[in-house]
């Protein structure tokens, strides 16, 4: 989302409402075809609109014969109708339907953005359509605060969480760190307190309050490991969430030790392998459920916390400008997915790939509490099986069918609990 993007809300449309596709008629005054499409599935109570995602890489472009169909600067896919010999193959080879064949002549057509004024969206009554002008990827355009390179292993994650989160939050930070995969000491162009596993917390606590003292407002940032969050160092994470100290703590979550040979920690997920939780005559890879770290902290009744992967970026900044406000008066709590290729076996090229697959099978569900208050910000309408999940890394491989059940009934036990608390706070 680098550029102006039509959005469509995952809310379902009002069955009856034909105001887009009305408006859509009369875009340039006279009665033209639509180029968005109503799509009613009663039978899955689903209704929703379809038109054209402006893609970044558009697979139309590549087979457009007569050179058509070409990107502008701003990205927005463009037909050229004078050009179109009606081939449809664009519309053949468009995976989301959003190019489709002309009912008055042999030519193919897409929306075209209304030339970036479209007036779907200014109709919609539910703002389902909106017009999303590439205000939420601004901060993107910010400095770049870690070093060239990439100093992990091929294919984590931690790198584009870093510079995500150093880019939005900006230069007037403190990093805090702890001995992990992620120790920014000569990597950040900011500065970084090194600390042990235990004293993460107090660590940043005591700077904060310096800070508060001499009346600034600098951010005392922390980025640590599952382990150091929810093991070794919950105990001061736990009191100083119960203090409020201003604090703005990332907890980026691989799920166990990684950094010291893919140990179990208390976020390791049911069933999953690690170097000690075997898989064998005797193992069946990790037993029981995790601790659910961010739900812990929200029931703290801190200032903001919050749930976020790299397969959502959008949300991932969005709750880090909340966390940037709401930290300047008590602390704020992100807890991030961070899948590593090495400890979940699976090919680093699929890192983003897996994270999404975690939040459509509602694995980890993405949401939000301001002041204890949840929300979800990503509900997914029909969840696909924790097997779509498991089966994109080994360390999941051994699971018979039967265990493959049991973790399913902890995810959505999980999630049920996250959903009737939201419902309970509307």
């Amino acid at each position: 989302m680098l550029n102006n993007t039509l959005v469509i809300s995952d809310t379902n449309c009002p069955p009856s409402c034909t105001l887009c596709i009305e408006a859509c008629s009369r875009r340039t005054g006279a009665v033209l075809e639509p180029v968005i499409e109503k799509i009613d599935l009663p039978e899955l109570e689903f209704h929703s609109v379809l038109t054209c995602n402006q893609c970044s890489q558009p697979d139309c472009l590549g087979v457009c014969p007569t050179g058509a169909i070409s990107q502008s600067a701003d990205g927005k896919v463009v037909l050229d109708s004078g050009r179109c010999v009606g081939c449809s193959i664009c519309n053949l080879v468009c995976p989301y339907g959003g190019i489709s064949p002309k009912l008055t002549e042999h030519k193919s057509q897409k929306c075209d953005l209304c030339t970036d004024d479209p007036q779907c969206s200014k109709v919609c009554p539910n703002n389902i359509l909106t017009y999303d002008k590439a205000g939420i990827m601004a901060g993107q355009m910010g400095e770049d605060l870690l070093s060239p390179g990439l100093p992990y292993c091929a294919g984590c994650g931690m790198e584009l969480v870093d510079r995500h989160a150093l880019r939005i939050l900006g230069k007037d930070i403190v990093l805090f760190g702890a001995p992990s995969c992620n120790v920014l000491s000569s990597k950040a162009r900011v500065p970084y307190y090194g600390t042990l596993m235990t004293q993460v917390a107090s660590s940043a606590t005591g700077v904060s309050r310096y800070f508060r003292h001499i009346g600034k407002d600098t951010i005392c940032l922390a980025i640590i490991g599952d382990g150091a969050t929810a093991d070794l160092g919950f105990g001061q994470l736990s009191a100083a969430a119960e203090r409020g100290e201003r604090i703005l703590y990332i907890c980026y979550d691989n799920e166990a030790y990684m950094n010291t040979g893919v140990q179990r920690s208390s976020t390791t997920p049911f069933g999953s392998w690690t170097n000690t939780t075997q898989v064998g005559t005797r193992g069946r890879g990790r037993q029981g459920t995790p601790k659910n770290v961010p739900l812990l902290m929200a029931y703290h009744g801190i200032k903001y916390t919050a749930t976020a992967t790299l397969a959502y970026p959008e949300d991932f900044m969005r709750k880090l400008i909340k966390a940037k406000e709401a930290v300047k008066e008590g602390m704020a709590y992100i807890h991030v997915l961070a899948p590593c290729p090495t400890g979940w076996k699976f090919d680093p090229s699929r890192v983003v790939e897996v994270t999404k697959a975690a939040v459509e099978t509602n694995y980890f569900p993405l949401w939000e509490a301001e002041n204890g208050r949840i929300k979800l910000t990503h509900e997914v309408r029909n969840p696909v099986p924790i097997g779509d999940f498991t089966r994109m890394m080994k360390r999941f491989s051994h699971l018979s069918e039967e265990e493959l059940r049991q973790l399913q009934g902890y995810v959505d036990q999980a999630f049920a609990q996250v959903k009737r608390i939201a419902v309970s706070n509307v």
